[in-house]
C-alpha cells in the first residue's frame, strides 16, 4: 500500500507504505466494548481489537491447551517483534489449526507471511500469501483480499533475493535536515551517489524514484506490480530493485529490497506552482535492522539499543507497521507511529470508543493524498485538545482530526489513529528502539 494518510497543508508530507496488512480475520468492525467470560473467546477478541497490552496481561493467567497457548504466544511474539520465536510457535500449531480453527489459522499464516519477509525468506512469504488466497479467502473482506494480492505480486519481485544484513558500525551520528515538504531527511549513499532520503517509520518498504535508481545503476525488475495509493484507494504501478550496499553513516545495509516508482508519483506540491521531487524513502525494514535511533535536533543518532526510561511506552508491530502505545483518558490505546506524517489523525475507532468527546462538535471536510496528487475527501471532527501520556511524559495535541468513517487501511482503521510530527516535535528529542520495542522521549 502506497501513501499514508496526509493532510493537505503547505508542509505536505508524502509517506510510502507497502502492503497495508489486513490482520483482522473478521471484516466487520470489532465491538470495542464486548465482554466475555470465556478465556479463549476473550483473547480472540483482544487479538481482533489489537489490544496487545491487555492480551499480554490476560494470557499470563489464562488456562489454555498447549496449542492455544502456543497460538496466542505466537501472535504476541509476532506483534512484539520477536520474529524467530513467532515463527517457531506459529509453524508448530498451524497444521492442526487449519482444519479446526480456520480464523486463527488465517491470522497465524498472515503473521508468518510478514515474519518470513522480515528475515529475508521472501519465497516463503510469497507462498504464505498464495496459501491465504487459495484456502482462507473467506476469512477476509474484499479490500483485505486486494491488499493480499498486491502484497503477493509485489513480494514476488524479490522471491530469489538474499536476506538483508547489516555490517559496520552500530553506533554513529549523522546530520539530519528538514526538506521542503516538512519531512526529516538523512544522507545515504549507493554506488558513490549521495542523496537525502526521507526517514519514515510509516513506510513499510524503502522506496526510490526511477531517476534515482537509474543514476545509482540499480537493476530494475522487468516485471511490475501495483499497490494501493494511500487512503484514496487507487492503485499505483511499481517496479522492484535490490540495493546491494546502502551506506548509512558508519553502517552498510546489504541487499535492501526497494520499490521503484516513477518520478511523477514522488513529485510533491509544496506551494502554488512549486514542487519537491522525493529521491528516496528509508522505510521500516532498514530502520528496524539498525536497532535504535534518536532524533535530536539536527542529528540522527544510531545505537544497538536504548536504555530504560520512565518517559517511555511500548512499541508493537503489525507485519511492517509500527504501533505505539499511549495512555489517553486512563486507557491504553495503540496508534500508528509515523515519522513521515506531518500531523496524523485519529481513527473512527477512537470516535466509537469516546463518543462523549464529540457531542458538541460538527464534522468538517478532511483531505488525504496519494501518489501523483491523487486526493480523497472525507469528513472528520476536530478535537480542540487531547492529552497523551507515555510513561511519565505528557503531550498535548490540538485541533486533532478524528475521522468519521474508515479509510480502508488496516491496521490503522482498527487502532486509534496515526501519530506523526505534531506529536514528536513537542519533545527535545525522541528515541525509537526496535530492539527493546520502546519509544522514549526527553524533556520538552
Amino acid at each position: 500500500m502506497f501513501g499514508r494518510t496526509t493532510v493537505l497543508t503547505p508542509a505536505l508530507v508524502l509517506t510510502i507504505v507497502l502492503g497495508v496488512f489486513a490482520q483482522s480475520y473478521n471484516p466487520q468492525k470489532p465491538d470495542i466494548s464486548q465482554k466475555t467470560n470465556n478465556a479463549t473467546i476473550s483473547l480472540d477478541d483482544l487479538v481482533q481489537r489489537k489490544d496487545y497490552p491487555q492480551l499480554e496481561r490476560q494470557l499470563h493467567d489464562a488456562k489454555l491447551s498447549s496449542d492455544e497457548q502456543a497460538y496466542f504466544e505466537g501472535i504476541l511474539a509476532d506483534r512484539s517483534n520477536q520474529i524467530l520465536r513467532a515463527i517457531s510457535l506459529l509453524e508448530q500449531i498451524l497444521p492442526d489449526m487449519r482444519a479446526k480453527r480456520p480464523h486463527r489459522a488465517a491470522l497465524a499464516l498472515r503473521a508468518l507471511a510478514g515474519d518470513y519477509f522480515k528475515v529475508g525468506r521472501y519465497a516463503n512469504s510469497c507462498d504464505a500469501y498464495s496459501d491465504l488466497l487459495s484456502h482462507f479467502a473467506n476469512e477476509f473482506g474484499a479490500a483485505q483480499l486486494q491488499t493480499i494480492r498486491d502484497n503477493l505480486h509485489t513480494f514476488e519481485l524479490f522471491r530469489s533475493v538474499a536476506p538483508q544484513t547489516v555490517s559496520g558500525d552500530r553506533r554513529f551520528t549523522v546530520p539530519m535536515r528538514m526538506d521542503a515538504t516538512g519531512d526529516l531527511d538523512i544522507p545515504v549513499e549507493v554506488h558513490g551517489v549521495k542523496q537525502w532520503w526521507i526517514l519514515d517509520t510509516g513506510a513499510n518498504e524503502s522506496v526510490i524514484a526511477m531517476s534515482s535508481a537509474k543514476q545509482m545503476g540499480l537493476t530494475i525488475s522487468k516485471q511490475g506490480a501495483q499497490t494501493q495509493s494511500g487512503a484514496t484507494g487507487s492503485e499505483a504501478p511499481i517496479k522492484g530493485a535490490v540495493i546491494p550496499e546502502l551506506l548509512v553513516g558508519g553502517a552498510t545495509v546489504h541487499n535492501v529490497v526497494t520499490l521503484v516508482m516513477d518520478d511523477k508519483s514522488l513529485d510533491v506540491p509544496v506551494k502554488e506552482n512549486e514542487h519537491y521531487q522525493i529521491q528516496g524513502v528509508l522505510g521500516y525494514p532498514v530502520l528496524a535492522a539498525l536497532g535504535s535511533f534518536t532524533l535530536d535536533g539536527d542529528k540522527w543518532v544510531i545505537a544497538p539499543e536504548s536504555g530504560p526510561s520512565q518517559r517511555s511506552s511500548r512499541l508493537y508491530v503489525e507485519e511492517l507497521t509500527p504501533l505505539l502505545e499511549a495512555t489517553v483518558a486512563d486507557s491504553e490505546l495503540l496508534f500508528g507511529l509515523d515519522t513521515g506524517s506531518s500531523s496524523g489523525n485519529f481513527s473512527e475507532t477512537y470516535l466509537r470508543r469516546f463518543p462523549e468527546q464529540f457531542t458538541s462538535l460538527k464534522p468538517q471536510k478532511y483531505a488525504t493524498a496519494g501518489a501523483g496528487g491523487d486526493v480523497r475527501f472525507l469528513m472528520a471532527y476536530y478535537l480542540p485538545k487531547i492529552e497523551l501520556r507515555f510513561g511519565t511524559a505528557r503531550a498535548t495535541l490540538t485541533n486533532v482530526p478524528v475521522l468519521s468513517s474508515e479509510l480502508g487501511v488496516d491496521p490503522l482503521d482498527q487502532v486509534y489513529g496515526n501519530l506523526g510530527q505534531s506529536l514528536l516535535r513537542q519533545f527535545g528529542s525522541f528515541t525509537i528502539d526496535f530492539s527493546r520495542m520502546q519509544f522514549s522521549v526527553s524533556e520538552k
